[in-house]
């Protein structure tokens, strides 16, 4: 898959979910859906600057996540999120590390796009904000607070996709 747009990214989501039967607006157990997916994940410490890895055979049906034990459960959730991607939408499929530099990459990039649209759907997110910190864009502390607990993300991850919907300003 080339270049992925945000528009794109939450259609891969939707379908991913969509095919796990989780609907768009409850959160994501990361470690049910790799159950479901037959995903071999193992949580291990690894070095500060390595969330995670991935890897599949070669026909695609054996595959594996390495997780960093030492990160946030919000950050475990969004690297496995994240390795998802590279599992099934990633058209070269190599063993992917992932990494704090690795951003610059644009399968990295898509990576992290398709993981914020799974772990936060565009209509779970908006239904949560009430329609006068949509209108004003700013979104107070407490339902940021509520957010990243319920979606089981970082601030920082609930951040970009609170700016990527369009319902915060960059000055937030």
């Amino acid at each position: 898959m080339k270049k992925l747009t945000i528009e794109t990214a939450e259609l891969l989501a939707q379908k991913k979910r969509d095919e796990l039967g989780i609907g768009t607006d409850e959160p994501v157990n990361m470690k049910t859906v790799m159950r479901q997916l037959n995903i071999m994940a193992i949580y291990r410490p690894l070095s500060e600057k390595l969330f995670g890895l991935s890897l599949k055979s070669n026909k695609g049906e054996d595959k594996f996540i390495l997780i960093n034990s030492n990160s946030t459960r919000g950050r475990q959730h969004f690297t496995i999120a994240h390795e998802l991607y590279h599992l099934f939408y990633d058209d070269n499929p190599k063993v992917h590390f992932c990494e704090i530099e690795n951003n610059k990459e644009q399968s990295e990039r898509s990576a992290n796009m398709f993981a914020s649209a799974f772990l936060m759907p565009r209509k779970g997110i908006i239904s949560k904000i009430s329609a006068t910190e949509i209108t004003q864009k700013e979104v107070t502390l407490e339902t940021a607070i509520g957010l990243g607990q319920l979606f089981g993300v970082s601030h920082s991850t609930l951040l970009v996709r609170l700016k990527e919907l369009n319902v915060i300003t960059a000055q937030c």
